[in-house]
């Protein structure tokens, strides 16, 4: 990535947008939120990753421990948008308020974040009146690509996953699909014809609580 890269919207900037979507959509019940440009995160646009599940153990005190949680956003995908696009902020606060949602799963409704029907509820709310547009997977495939370094396919089933880099080890993981077994493309440029990329699958197994937008 080029070190000329910065981030589209302020730190401070972004932290406003955070608090203008919390008060909001969700009465000002979200608690502060670590908010981090990734210039690592290029399959997603967007993460939101907590360390534990949303019901710590309690300790020996009886009290449960704190939890660190963030959203990520991707500065390489929300960059190049909003280089290219009128419309760039936009996109960076309808991403921000999808991870939100995932927060709000976690902090209120103490629930692991996914795409079932509470977020559907939530982001059809959200969505109403126009101003936001909350989807739950994103439109840049073809910037995702441009991003993508190394791949592997599943043996069994076929799907291939890509990376930026090279995070993903055989040994231990397998196809999110069919649990089949992954072989590393020595170039992506071996990948022909394939249909259209389907939405992400996790991978397994997973080395920490994480949703994937």
């Amino acid at each position: 990535m080029s070190p000329r890269q910065s981030p589209p919207v302020t730190s401070q900037h972004l932290t406003q947008m955070w608090s203008e979507l919390n008060d909001r959509y969700f009465a000002g019940l979200l608690l502060p939120i670590d908010l981090v440009w990734s210039r690592r995160l290029t399959a997603s646009v967007g993460m939101f990753v907590s360390h534990r599940g949303p019901r710590p153990r309690l300790d020996q005190d009886g009290l449960r421990p704190p939890t660190r949680r963030e959203i990520r956003l991707s500065l390489p995908l929300l960059h190049q948008v909003a280089q290219r696009s009128e419309y760039g902020e936009q996109e960076i606060v309808s991403t921000l308020a999808h991870e939100m949602i995932h927060q709000w799963q976690y902090d209120i409704l103490k629930r692991r974040p996914n795409h079932g029907p509470d977020f559907l509820r939530k982001m059809t709310e959200m969505n109403r009146n126009g101003t936001l547009a909350i989807t739950i997977y994103h439109s840049l495939q073809k910037e995702v690509l441009a991003l993508t370094r190394f791949a592997w396919r599943c043996r069994q089933c076929g799907r291939v996953y890509r990376r930026q880099r090279r995070t993903i080890q055989p040994r231990r993981h397998h196809c999110g699909i069919c649990r089949g077994l992954l072989q590393e493309l020595g170039s992506v440029r071996r990948i022909h014809q394939e249909p259209p990329p389907t939405p992400p699958h996790p991978l397994l197994p997973l080395a920490q609580l994480s949703f994937t937008f």
